[in-house]
Parts: C-alpha cells; sequence; structure tokens
C-alpha cells in the first residue's frame, strides 16, 4: 500500500495594539504635547509612546512597553509519500517527508516606539530610578529601525524567511515469535537552514577573524560612534557581513549535512500468558527549527536594520540629534548542530486479579546542542588598564586616556561599550548549540477497569532533569558555572483521575424517582507535584560586576524549604518559604573578575525548590434517556464541575534575592524574600444543564 498526501497550512497572525480593559484610552498613545526625540527619524510619527523600564533605589522594579503592531504568516507545504509492505513477520514502513517553510514577519528587536531606561546605578542618577524618570534622568535609551543607504531611517523592517526539510525514513515491526516483537528503524535529517529572500535582507552575521579594531570608529565622551573615524555598523565590513556575500552563504549557516536518527524497542512476554510485558527502547530525534527560531538570529541586524542605544542622558529632548549610537545584534553559528535528543525507557507492565494493571519503568534522555546565548561581545575577566580617549580626565582614567577598566565598571563610571572586545558593539550575542540536558526518572503506573463501578488510574513520577542552559550575562566565558537542575524540573508528579458510579437508589421501586435519584456518577482529576527551582539574584545598589554584568549571591547556611510569616513593614504580613538569614549579599571584593574564589557569588543556579501545587477537580455528572432520534440512542447530561474544588492556594512564584539596598555581605531580608502572589486559582463551579449524545 502506497500514501501520497500534499498538505498546506499556514498560521496568520496581525495584532494592534490598545490599552488594557483596567487602562483609559489612547493611555498607550504619544499625548499631543509630546516633545521626546528619537533616533531614527521616521519613528518621531509613530503613534504609541515608549516602554519604561524602572529599578534600583525602590522597593520593587517595574518593566512596561507598549508593544508594536504585528504581522504574521508562515505558510508551510508538505509532501509525504509512505508505503507499507507486509512480509512473512516483518511489517515494513518507508517513506519521505519534504516540508517547504515560509516565515513572513514584522520585526521588532529593540521596540521602534524606543524602551527608556531609569536605574540608581547610573552616573546621572539621583539614586531613586522613579525620581530619576520625573527628572529625566536617563540611564539608556534604545530604538529599533530600518538602516537604508547608512542612514538611520525607521520604521519596522520586515523579514521573508524560506526553508526546507527533507527526510526519508524505514521502519520494520518484526514479529519475531508470539512473544516478541521487535521494532527497527531510522530516520535521516537534512534540513537547509532559514534565509532571508527580502530584496533588503535582514540576515546579516558577525565573523571575529576580519574585525581589526584600529579600522572600527572612535567613540566620543556620550558612547557614540564618531562619523568619520573609522567603520561602523551602518555599513557592510571590518567583520560585519551579510549573509551570501563575502564567502558567507545564504542563511549566514553551512547546510546540515544531517543527521541519522535510529529507533530501536522491543516487546517481550517472558510467560506466554499474555498477563505480563516488559518492554524497552531507544531513539534519537532532531529537533528541525521552526521559522521563528530559525530566523531569530537575524531580527534586527545591521547594516539592514539597527537597535541603537545612547546612556546618561539628561533630558527627553536631547537624544538623538545625528548622533550614531552603538548597537547590538545576534547571530547564530556557522556550522549548526541541530539539537537533538536521545530517549531511552525499560519497564515491566503486569496484570493482577480484579483487572487490575500495575507498570514500572525506567524513563531517561539525553538533550544535546541545545541552543543557548553567548554574548561574545562582554568584557573580559581579568581587564585591567585600557587606552579610551574619550574618557580622558574623567574618573578612572588619567589624562592620557588610561583607563582602570574593573574599577570603572563595578563604580559604574561608564557603560561596559568602551571596554567590549568589538568596539561599537553592545553585545553581540551568539545563539550557539552548546547546551546539553539530562532527565532521570522511575515512573510507576496503576489502572483498574470497570468493577464495583470504579475506574481508577494513578501515575507516578520521581525524576530529576539537569541542564546548562540559564543565566547568560554574568560570565558568558565559562558558561560550565550553569550546570544545575533545569528550570523546568518537578521531581515528584502524582496524578489521580477516577469515575465512580453512585451505587444509591438504583434499585428504586418507582421508575420516575429511579430515574432521577439514581445513576449518578463521580468523576475527578487530583494531581499533586513538587514546584519548580528557585533561583536567586543579588546585585549591590550603584555597583556593578568588573565586567560590568550582574552577580550571584552568597551562601550563609543550609539552604532549605522554611515555611514561615514575616511582618513586613510595607506588606504586612507576608508568607515567606525559606530561611533569609542564609542567603548573603555578594561582598565588594566579590565584584572583581580576577578568577578569584567567589567572584561574581558563590551560589549556583536553581538552589531551591518552589512551592508545589496542590488540585483538586470534582464533577457530579449524570445521563438521561432522551426519547429522540427513533432507534438511535441518545441521552441528555447534567454535569456539576468545581475546579481547584477545596481552594487549594496554588502559589507562583517565590521572590527570592537580595535587595539592592542590603548592604555588601549582609544576610537578606525584606519583601525580597517572600511567597509571590496569595492563589492563583480559586474554587470555581460550572454546571451544564444538557448536552446531547
Amino acid at each position: 500500500m502506497n500514501e501520497f498526501v500534499v498538505s498546506f497550512s499556514t498560521d496568520v497572525n496581525t495584532v494592534h495594539q490598545s490599552p488594557g480593559v483596567s487602562s483609559e484610552a489612547g493611555s498607550i498613545d504619544k499625548p499631543s504635547s509630546w516633545a521626546a526625540s528619537n533616533l531614527f527619524p521616521a519613528n518621531a510619527s509613530n503613534p504609541l509612546i515608549p516602554g519604561v523600564s524602572i529599578c534600583g533605589g525602590l522597593s520593587f522594579c517595574a518593566a512596561e512597553s507598549t508593544g508594536f503592531d504585528y504581522f504574521y504568516w508562515g505558510p508551510i507545504i508538505t509532501f509525504k509519500d509512505n508505503a507499507v509492505w507486509t512480509r512473512g513477520k516483518h511489517n515494513l514502513k518507508f517513506g519521505i517527508y519534504l516540508q517547504h517553510s515560509h516565515l513572513n514577519q514584522t520585526t521588532n528587536a529593540g521596540s521602534a516606539q524606543g524602551m527608556f531606561s531609569f536605574s540608581n546605578s547610573a552616573p546621572n542618577s539621583t539614586g531613586n530610578a522613579l525620581a530619576d524618570m520625573y527628572q529625566a534622568r536617563i540611564a539608556s535609551y534604545t530604538e529599533y529601525g530600518r538602516v537604508l543607504n547608512g542612514q538611520l531611517i525607521g520604521g519596522y523592517p520586515e523579514g521573508h524567511w524560506v526553508q526546507w526539510d527533507f527526510e526519508p525514513y524505514f521502519q520494520d515491526d518484526w514479529h519475531v515469535s508470539s512473544r516478541l516483537t521487535l521494532n527497527l528503524g531510522m530516520r535521516y535529517y537534512l534540513p537547509y537552514p532559514y534565509y532571508d529572500i527580502s530584496p533588503h535582507s535582514l540576515d546579516s552575521t558577525f565573523v571575529a577573524s576580519q574585525f581589526a579594531p584600529a579600522a572600527e570608529a572612535q567613540l566620543d565622551g556620550g558612547g557614540n560612534l564618531i562619523p568619520g573615524t573609522g567603520h561602523n555598523y551602518l555599513t557592510p565590513g571590518n567583520g560585519l557581513v551579510p549573509c551570501g556575500t563575502g564567502g558567507i552563504r545564504l542563511g549566514c549557516q553551512v547546510p546540515y549535512r544531517g543527521g541519522f536518527a535510529p529507533r530501536i524497542g522491543f516487546a517481550f512476554d517472558p510467560t506466554g500468558s499474555g498477563k505480563t510485558a516488559i518492554r524497552g527502547g531507544y531513539g534519537i530525534s532532531y529537533d528541525v527549527a521552526n521559522g521563528n527560531e530559525g530566523a531569530s538570529g537575524f531580527f534586527g541586524n545591521p547594516p539592514e536594520a539597527a537597535a541603537p542605544s545612547v546612556y546618561n542622558v539628561n533630558g527627553y529632548g536631547n537624544i538623538g540629534g545625528g548622533i550614531i549610537p552603538p548597537t547590538g545584534m545576534t547571530i547564530v553559528g556557522y556550522h549548526p548542530k541541530y539539537p537533538s535528543i536521545q530517549q531511552f525507557s525499560l519497564g515491566v507492565e503486569h496484570q493482577f486479579r480484579g483487572d487490575n494493571f500495575l507498570g514500572v519503568s525506567y524513563v531517561g534522555s539525553l538533550g544535546r546542542h541545545i541552543i543557548r546565548n553567548r554574548n561574545m561581545d562582554q568584557v573580559p575577566v581579568g581587564a585591567t588598564t585600557q587606552n579610551v580617549p574619550a574618557l580622558a580626565r574623567t574618573q578612572g582614567c588619567d589624562a592620557a586616556g588610561n583607563c582602570n577598566v574593573q574599577q570603572i565598571l563595578i563604580d559604574n563610571l561608564a557603560p561596559t561599550i568602551y571596554f567590549v572586545p568589538y568596539r561599537g558593539y553592545t553585545g553581540i550575542n551568539v545563539r550557539e548549540w552548546s547546551g546539553n540536558s539530562g532527565y532521570n526518572s522511575l515512573q510507576v503506573n496503576y489502572r483498574h477497569r470497570i468493577g464495583y463501578g470504579l475506574t481508577f488510574q494513578a501515575a507516578y513520577t520521581w525524576s530529576h532533569t539537569i541542564d546548562n542552559v540559564g543565566n547568560p550575562g554574568v560570565n558568558d566565558y565559562d558558561l560550565s558555572r550553569w550546570k544545575a537542575t533545569s528550570n523546568l524540573n518537578q521531581s515528584q508528579i502524582l496524578v489521580l483521575n477516577y469515575i465512580y458510579a453512585l451505587p444509591f437508589f438504583s434499585h428504586l421501586g418507582n421508575a420516575v424517582a429511579r430515574s432521577v435519584l439514581g445513576g449518578w456518577e463521580v468523576s475527578g482529576i487530583a494531581s499533586f507535584r513538587t514546584g519548580t527551582p528557585i533561583d536567586f539574584g543579588c546585585g549591590i545598589a550603584g555597583l556593578s560586576s568588573g565586567v560590568g554584568g550582574p552577580v550571584r549571591c552568597n551562601s550563609l547556611g543550609p539552604l532549605k524549604v522554611k515555611k514561615g510569616i514575616t511582618d513586613d513593614p510595607q506588606f504586612g504580613p507576608t508568607a515567606t518559604w525559606f530561611d533569609p538569614g542564609v542567603i548573603g549579599q555578594i561582598t565588594v571584593p566579590q565584584l572583581a573578575a580576577n578568577g578569584q574564589p567567589g567572584m561574581f557569588g558563590y551560589m549556583g543556579r536553581n538552589v531551591l525548590t518552589g512551592p508545589g501545587r496542590n488540585n483538586w477537580d470534582l464533577a457530579l455528572l449524570k445521563n438521561f434517556a432522551a426519547p429522540w432520534f427513533g432507534a438511535e440512542k441518545s441521552s441528555i447530561q447534567f454535569r456539576l464541575e468545581t475546579f481547584n474544588t477545596f481552594n487549594h492556594p496554588q502559589w507562583n512564584g517565590v521572590n527570592a534575592g537580595c535587595g539592592s539596598q542590603t548592604p555588601a555581605g549582609q544576610p537578606c531580608s525584606g519583601n525580597d524574600n517572600n511567597l509571590g502572589n496569595g492563589e492563583t486559582a480559586k474554587s470555581t463551579v460550572r454546571g451544564q444543564p444538557g448536552s446531547f449524545s
């Protein structure tokens, strides 16, 4: 038998921004008195107000953006040819899978309407980020837009990406005997990377070996590139290469040579009774990136688009003025290694008397080549003195511009753009295939089929997931530090589901009473699970690390779950999840980037488990016979449902870490260590007076 299928699917998404239901009409639009200037001339006509980030010198941090009008269209054409051939004890399947994907969308990598950041660590700060906003003391401002012929034009760029994926496969279900079946197969993945077919492609990359520091434009005292002093990102060159030029392939990636994905499995009946089965398997799968994943390394890249940032600006009308601020970009590795997962399992299942089934299995997986981000333009660890003429005679620099890099960055006297390896860029984020993960679990499943009016099933999982994907920005030259419990880990999960036919009133002599009062059923799902990990963040007000980035906390004692109540001076009685006295603010010597013990904080990643869930959903239902549709059986069902029936609090996150006002080396305290939102769900009741079946 042969099956050939051609299919077409598409996803169209158009978003127009409007105020939320609790906001006044027009509250996200610029008022007629709006006087702030722009980096891109065309963006001045953008009707939306810029986004705002406020943090430092306050009891809270807040960030909000007005978003942008967004268009997405992702048509996909798929060709599948599958053949099945049975010969003797072999059931053979083989075929091909061919997919042609398109991605057409608006890009907004850095907010075309602009993004203001106010921080008490900025040199021009009052010490209070909210006061900075009112006094127009801007720590940084970022704006995104189109670049044309080396000029900042503005507007929302659009990209049009295409990609091919070819996957032939073969599978053999071999019935070796009545007690043993083998499943053998192989799939081959051969994807071609996404590339932009627009007349002015947004795809570009940065080739570090082609960058010459002496050829790049110099920076002025505001951190902006000085025209005429060298190359800048508005034109190709000095390491900045549009895809498909300069020996770089379309999509800025070498086509992947493919990956073999074997699948092996077996099912064995050791007794021949059909009541016991031993099953196992192993298989590899590759994650061929979807459009957003595959093309996301190019959204907003110069020289066709840019998201420049200005720093330490006083006055909303003093942004821009023909300057060329530095920009960031995101690139992908030139030699792709698509993420893969190896899955394996071994288990036994047995049927006991009374239609009871019990299964016990080991299930594991290994993730390889997981995508993670690394800033290749971070200030190097161990930086000492660097000559920056623009900073001559400023604090931390002598008259010749020889600057103490780490002291300047620790004290936030100047932004990192003066000291990064690739001048002119605020960051070059590399999406690389260097992440790994591991999952190991014991899984137990119990089923009881209908007996005494009860159908019941229970599933329990005890597991642990480890990966090294997380916490970029602290020290991107050493990502090995972040191998720890995964953000997704939930070590224990128990799920129960059941249907029970109530035995009451089913034998009443009165037919009407029996019909109304008898035949009711109760069903429900109960789930219990441990929480996801908690990550701790620290930071001293007004200070950064020696590479100009964030830092971690210190451990002052054994860290474990310790529920309690604290009398917060601002919020009153507040639930807590752990003892904040065992979490310490980083010390000042640890801010230095010299490879010393405890550099950037001793604490690792995901060191504590957060609150779990205890949820019961119940339903009461009954089917009433309906005299319709002739001989066809029909019924009306009445159903009364409750969700989170017993109103257990389902905690949503834990505030964990030291507030910036906590002195160096001191224990954390205050509202920075509370049990998040009180409840994320309440008991609800939903009734269905009738449904036909």
